[in-house]
C-alpha cells in the first residue's frame, strides 16, 4: 500500500527457518513518536491505509481510538473509558488515536497496512 509515496509494511508474522511462525513483526515503514506530559492529553492522526498499529512506552498511557481522553480519576462505569496500555489494535476505519499518561512518558507508534 502506498502512503505518502512509499509503500506501508503489511503486519505479517515472520516466519522461523522451519517454517513455522514466529511473534516476530517487519519493522513498519510508518512510525510516529509522541512525548506526552503528565495529564495532557495529544491525538495523532491514522494513515489511511492503516489497518494495525502497535504501541510501545516508556511508562505508562491511555487510549481511545477518535478522541483525546481525560485522564481516568475514578470509575468509568458507561462503556467509555479509555484502554491502559494496549499492545496493539485493530485501526481500519479510525481516523484518530487520543492518548494521556499519568506521568511524562514517550509513546511510539508504529502501523501497517
Amino acid at each position: 500500500m502506498l502512503f505518502m509515496g512509499f509503500a506501508m509494511n503489511t503486519f505479517l508474522l515472520g516466519q522461523d527457518g522451519n517454517g513455522c511462525e514466529t511473534d516476530i513483526v517487519p519493522i513498519p515503514t510508518y512510525a510516529v513518536v509522541l512525548s506526552l506530559v503528565g495529564g495532557t492529553p495529544r491525538s495523532v492522526a491514522v494513515p489511511a491505509e492503516a489497518k494495525v498499529a502497535l504501541f510501545s512506552a516508556t511508562g505508562n498511557f491511555w487510549l481511545k481510538a477518535g478522541a483525546a481522553p481525560a485522564l481516568p480519576t475514578g470509575d468509568i462505569l458507561d462503556g467509555s473509558a479509555p484502554e491502559l496500555n494496549p499492545a496493539g489494535r485493530l485501526v481500519s476505519g479510525v481516523t484518530s488515536i487520543g492518548l494521556v499518561a499519568p506521568t511524562a512518558c514517550t509513546v511510539s507508534i508504529g502501523f501497517y497496512g
